[in-house]
């Protein structure tokens, strides 16, 4: 009996079954770095989405609630807790690289910073609303950069809303709704 033919078959086999066992490794290594990557991705939006909304509510305060109302200012204080901001918090500070948590907490404190002083009476027009305004759009668009990592720039420009607040604040009258 001849061996050669045998053990060339084994051979061959055994290559196949180790090509076909890499090949799925690498495949499944993708998937799960695809599944994580995409995870974090819904991740950061949704935490952005979530300072939008809270932004929202401040915004609201500060544009219908003039003169400032009681009411009002603790509808500005209730906007973390209504965008439950803290809980989104935790989940970057848990799952995300320092950077991220740096530039996320950075805007959160100004958001913070936004809210406090809607908080404390400020509305539209005031120099204080103005400048927390500002200061809040600058740490999203820094926040959003960084949250984008290698994705590069947004198609869009945040700027877009700092030229609405300027506006705002130059048409203390309010002869033309900028937002």
């Amino acid at each position: 009996m001849d061996v050669l033919p045998l053990i060339s078959t084994i051979v061959g086999a055994a290559i196949g079954i180790g090509s076909t066992l890499l090949a799925d490794r690498t495949r499944w290594a993708r998937d799960r770095r695809d599944r994580v990557e995409l995870a974090q991705h819904q991740l950061r939006a949704d935490f952005i989405a979530a300072v939008a909304r809270s932004a929202d509510i401040v915004w609201n305060v500060a544009h219908h609630d003039q003169p400032p109302t009681e009411d009002g200012n603790r509808g500005a204080q209730e906007a973390f807790r209504e965008a439950d901001l803290d809980t989104w918090r935790y989940r970057i500070a848990l799952s995300s690289p320092s950077e991220i948590v740096a530039a996320s907490e950075t805007l959160l404190d100004a958001l913070r910073h936004y809210r406090n002083t809607v908080a404390a009476g400020e509305r539209k027009g005031s120099t204080q609303y103005s400048e927390a305004r500002s200061t809040y759009f600058a740490a999203v668009a820094e926040a959003i950069n960084v949250l984008r990592g290698t994705q590069g720039r947004l198609p869009f420009s945040i700027r877009q809303s700092e030229r609405r607040a300027r506006a705002d604040a130059s048409n203390p009258a309010g002869r033309f709704r900028a937002e």
